[in-house]
């Protein structure tokens, strides 16, 4: 039996759901007995505003009572659009994600995101389940559609990361989910196990993207998918398989929290049950175990992980990291102050008007006018207009109520059909289901000046889809609106007037009757198929040293024109035994390439991107992001090598993103995953007039009072000074390369070695004069003139640091460059 202490310490690792308005019985035994971490609030907890912010009160009360060092994390699917927990008449309506994407400005996802935060605030709810990262690359998924921005993966982290923002400023902790990518599935996990048959190199072309950027943003959490990889993992779903969630914990390199999605959903209970799943969770990589419904399953859970720990099933390490994490992220967001206050209900009026201005502002701008071939709008607000509305159940997913109990969709379409009558008051409703229409509605709509014809879903609903692929030859006029998912009628050119509203909300539904009579312009565009972004015709391959070298020069005098290099300098840079570059070419003209550089000293383990260049005229259009794909792509298909670094070693270029091209190329970068050092660690190549150096005598005088001596290295100390760099520095890409290349009897006075009192070698610099050498391993010293040198690989043997030696080496090597005639110097 799990001592009291322990049971605490794995409940702050659960996170469950509960029946009822108010704390039930169950969920204080949690809260008081097992030291719950957090709670999951679904729409079957909430009545009104009063009741709802009453509840999380009371939650975080019983936590206070029962002795929690934190507040409870109290979170909820506020996805908005389709999936909407809090809705109105309690808040604002706000866009759902696809309908943000239409509107194809990440600043009003980013609002979105701050009214979200806003309203979640006030009702003491502290966690968001959401931005989703999935990308809809497949039409028919019915667990995500239009929860995702869109089906292109930049696009669909530009949205997120925006949504992800306006939440963090309201202090919501956003979830990114579901890692790593539930997008190109036809199961929902709610009611199966989705397989996807790819492999890591797709992953990273497509799925992997929007995590990617949101880890090296800094993202607080991210939720897992309960999908089956076998590719990756024969064996376990994600959501259990280490293999999997050590792409996001080692490749990656995250270190937030990761957290389940519910392990009562059938991808997890019909397969390894939820008590073993959340064992094999915890196991994997996950922090925050999530339970939704039934106590007997969550407490028998929160035992299976107790037992887990005290046997060694689950490490100690991996247990205690879990504990951190959770811990790292409620000190970050939440404090008792804020959890046991409870806001003024007169500022909820305030707030929601607010909220549904600037939602309507986004409405406006994202329902689509997708095509209108035949010129039928607009409507005539006196015409004799029929509304077609599904009545029977219409597909809506797991995720819509959050049960996963296979319940369908149930839309009322009076209120629709208000928002119609607002421009025409004499349009009749006609329900249509599996029977189809009767002889008589066929009469109506034959008779009809103009059919309205509102599809829920239809390519999940036959009835749905059959009766719309019969509409355009037994009607006048006929308009067709796709309620939620775009994809509808989407290739049906027979319906030649079309419009989506991405989700069905009144809210977006009364724009698109405002398009189709004439009363607003439509403003919105797909954010899925070939319009959502310009792409190149661009072929990526490997470069040719003989064939691409000169078209990479060009380039390079194009696109960094502001570094004036000498050709035949770039060519000696480029041209690398140890170099791996890719090139774009468009019609065998290179329009960009990337430099990659390993570590020429043994096998690859660290590679550089040392230079990312598109010429000026192609820019704009992906080739940059591809270029970055493709290395990534290569290295890890040929070396097994996950990461690599921004920057570079030998040759030398930038240290890393230079600071002078300004801030949007930072994020350029940052936003295709990659983690940028903040600037204040990171380092910086210095340039320095040595002409009047003096070197301080407290230095010189310390290392000499230490019996320490200081000479340039010579050709019968050459072996003596390898081994050195070996021993000390091998896992520095390039630098025992330097070394080896800088062989005394070919490049003397190259290198400055310190010697302790046994002639012993204990620290080395390079010590660069004006000379061929330094323009084969350093770009830029030559820009500064023909007398510029370098300090560079400055090291002391592990045994001999903190001693003064490294500076009185580096004086002693400025003063022999200056005797060599050096006037200035990089380090």
């Amino acid at each position: 039996m799990a001592s009291t202490d322990l049971q605490r310490q794995v409940g702050q690792l659960f996170a469950v759901g509960f029946h009822g308005y108010t704390p039930s019985p169950e969920i204080k035994t949690l809260i008081h007995d097992y030291h719950l971490g957090g709670i999951v609030l679904f729409s079957r907890n909430f009545q009104n505003a009063e009741q709802l912010q009453a509840l999380t009160f009371a939650l975080q009360h019983e936590a206070r009572l029962a002795g929690h060092k934190r507040p409870l994390l109290i979170g909820i699917d506020q996805e908005n659009g389709l999936v909407t927990r809090i809705s109105p008449p309690i808040a604002a309506q706000v866009p759902g994600p696809m309908a943000l994407g239409a509107t194809h400005d990440p600043r009003f996802a980013y609002q979105a995101g701050k009214s979200t935060g806003e309203i979640l605030n006030f009702f003491g709810i502290n966690m968001d389940y959401g931005p989703v990262c999935d990308i809809n690359s497949e039409p028919l998924n019915p667990v995500i559609g239009v929860r995702s921005p869109g089906d292109n993966p930049e696009f669909v982290g530009r949205f997120a990361s925006a949504t992800a923002r306006g939440l963090r400023e309201q202090r919501i902790i956003p979830s990114v989910k579901h890692f790593p990518g539930h997008g190109d599935t036809a199961t929902d996990s709610h009611y199966g196990l989705p397989i996807i048959a790819k492999g890591r190199d797709d992953l990273e072309r497509l799925e992997l993207i929007p995590f990617r950027r949101a880890v090296a943003e800094g993202v607080e959490t991210v939720m897992t998918a309960h999908i089956s990889l076998p590719q990756i993992d024969d064996k376990l779903p994600a959501t259990l398989s280490p293999k999997v969630l050590g792409i996001l914990r080692k490749d990656m390199a995250y270190d937030g929290m990761i957290i389940t999605d519910c392990l009562e959903m059938d991808g997890i209970r019909a397969t390894y049950g939820t008590e073993q799943g959340s064992v094999l969770a915890l196991q994997a990589g996950s922090d925050s175990l999530m339970v939704c419904h039934t106590f007997d399953v969550q407490a028998g859970s929160i035992k299976k992980v107790c037992e887990a720990v005290q046997s060694g099933a689950i490490e100690p390490s991996r247990f205690e990291s879990a504990c951190r994490r959770v811990a790292s992220v409620k000190d970050k967001f939440l404090s008792w102050d804020t959890a046991l206050r409870k806001n003024d209900l007169a500022q909820l009026d305030t707030i929601n008007q607010k909220v549904a201005a600037l939602s309507q502002e986004a409405y406006s701008h994202s329902t689509t006018l997708v095509r209108d071939s035949a010129s039928v709008l607009p409507l005539s607000q006196s015409s004799k207009v029929v509304v077609l509305f599904p009545g029977d159940g219409t597909p809506a997913g797991g995720a819509v109520d959050g049960e996963g109990m296979g319940r369908q969709g149930s839309y009322e379409a009076t209120p629709y059909l208000e928002a119609i009558r607002v421009h025409n008051p004499s349009t009749t409703e006609l329900k249509y289901g599996e029977a189809g229409l009767s002889t008589e509605e066929w009469d109506t709509v034959k008779n009809a000046d103009a059919v309205i014809f509102v599809s829920l879903n239809a390519r999940e609903s036959p009835y749905q889809e059959r009766l719309g692929l019969e509409l355009p030859r037994l009607t006048r006029s006929l308009v067709a609106i796709a309620a939620c998912n775009p994809y509808d009628f989407l290739e049906v050119p027979e319906i030649q007037t079309y419009l989506a509203t991405y989700e069905p909300t009144i809210e977006a539904f009364s724009v698109a009757a405002e398009i189709i009579f004439g009363k607003e312009a439509s403003k919105g565009s797909l954010p899925v198929g070939p319009t959502v972004s310009a792409k190149s015709n661009a072929i990526f391959e490997l470069y040719d040293a003989e064939r691409d070298v000169e078209g990479m020069i060009d380039i390079w005098e194009t696109a960094l024109s502001t570094y004036p290099l000498p050709r035949e300098s770039l060519c000696a840079l480029f041209v690398r035994p140890n170099a791996r570059h890719y090139v774009a070419r468009i019609d065998s003209k290179v329009v960009g390439f990337c430099l990659a550089y390993f570590n020429a000293d043994g096998p690859p383990k660290t590679v550089h991107v040392a230079v990312l260049a598109v010429d000026p005229a192609h820019q704009n259009i992906g080739i940059g992001t591809a270029l970055l794909t493709e290395v990534r792509s290569f290295f890890r298909n040929q070396f097994g090598l996950e990461n690599l670094n921004l920057g570079s070693s030998f040759p030398r270029f930038w240290p890393g993103v230079p600071r002078d091209l300004g801030e949007d190329i930072q994020n350029f970068f940052t936003h295709r995953g990659w983690r940028l050092s903040p600037p204040e660690s990171r380092s910086v190549d210095l340039y320095q007039a040595i002409k009047d150096f003096q070197a301080p005598e407290k230095y010189m005088t310390r290392a000499k009072e230490r019996g320490f001596t200081f000479a340039p290295l010579k050709p019968e100390d050459y072996d003596a000074c390898l081994v050195g760099q070996r021993k000390n520095f091998s896992d520095k890409a390039g630098w025992v390369e330097a070394f080896v290349t800088l062989h005394p009897s070919k490049y003397p006075d190259s290198v400055m070695v310190a010697y302790d009192s046994q002639g012993q070698q204990v620290g080395w610099t390079l010590m660069l004069g004006s000379s061929e050498v330094i323009n084969y391993v350093w770009a830029f010293p030559q820009m500064c003139g023909p007398n510029t040198g370098l300090i560079g690989c400055v090291g002391v043997d592990e045994a001999h640091r903190k001693s003064g030696i490294g500076l009185a080496m580096v004086c002693h090597a400025v003063e022999n460059m200056k005797q060599r005639g050096v006037q200035g110097g990089f380090r």
